[in-house]
């Protein structure tokens, strides 16, 4: 099921704890990144339970084909939405991501208690022709949350995340620990990692997109404003101890 990985002592399948996850795995990746403006205050509400500091308004929704994700071998690839914002914590420039989707659930298990994503359970559609214009859609649970489509046009704007030659790297997020006797935190910490990409110079393009109401999922709630698209690929993309950066950065009080 792991590919070529094999898998660490204390990981994998029958671990003597929980969850069960595998700490190796790698594939291909094929991202649209829309690039919008949202309100700042409605950004600021969402990380507000968090140490991070906001860097500006802007706001990636990043839909990322994973193809031979060694995770998700059963169905030959794996499907995230990340709606990421840039932030500052401490001495990193990094990103943290206010909601996130995945289609597999072992990455939805090793990303949420490993490293604190706001991931949920997700399917979707992600079509992509031989020009790279893209279409694709995200629903949870039989509920519509996103439709979205790129066209590559070489005079569309190319538009970052952050203004200027230096971007945010890697990802943060605040992982908390559910308390089992009442609705609390049992601890919280900061948690930070980067794993190796290789992107392609990126295609520009245009890009359209449609957020559904959900009571469950609120990311129409954004309003987002669209700045620009451009589709990119990496054929370098894992995680395991041996090619990421993955740092416990400090424990909250709580």
């Amino acid at each position: 099921m792991f590919g070529e990985y094999e898998l660490k002592p204390n990981s994998g399948v029958n671990p003597p704890y929980s969850p069960a996850y595998p700490v190796e795995w790698g594939c291909t990746l094929r991202t649209l990144q829309i690039i919008t403006r949202v309100d700042r205050f409605k950004l600021s509400t969402l990380l507000a339970d968090t140490p991070f500091e906001l860097v500006n308004d802007r706001v990636a929704f990043q839909y990322m084909l994973s193809p031979g994700h060694a995770l998700a071998m059963h169905t030959g690839q794996m499907f995230d939405l990340m709606i990421t914002v840039p932030v500052r914590y401490e001495d990193l420039f990094t990103h943290t991501h206010i909601y996130m989707y995945c289609s597999d659930p072992m990455g939805i298990c090793a990303g949420r208690e490993v490293f604190g994503y706001t991931k949920k359970d997700t399917n979707y559609a992600f079509e992509e022709a031989p020009d790279h214009t893209i279409v694709g859609k995200v629903k949870r649970r039989g509920t519509p949350l996103a439709d979205f489509s790129f066209v590559p046009d070489p005079a569309a704007p190319v538009v970052s995340l952050v203004d200027g030659p230096d971007q945010p790297v890697g990802e943060i997020h605040v992982r908390r620990l559910p308390h089992p006797e009442r609705l609390a935190t049992a601890y919280a910490d900061v948690v930070y990692r980067r794993t190796p990409l290789e992107y392609s110079a990126p295609l520009a393009g245009r890009a359209q997109m449609t957020l559904h109401e959900s009571s469950f999922d609120p990311i129409a709630d954004l309003k987002p404003e669209i700045l620009g698209a451009r589709f990119m690929y990496s054929d370098v993309y894992g995680g395991g101890f041996d090619v990421e950066d993955r740092r416990l950065i400090k424990r909250l009080n709580v």
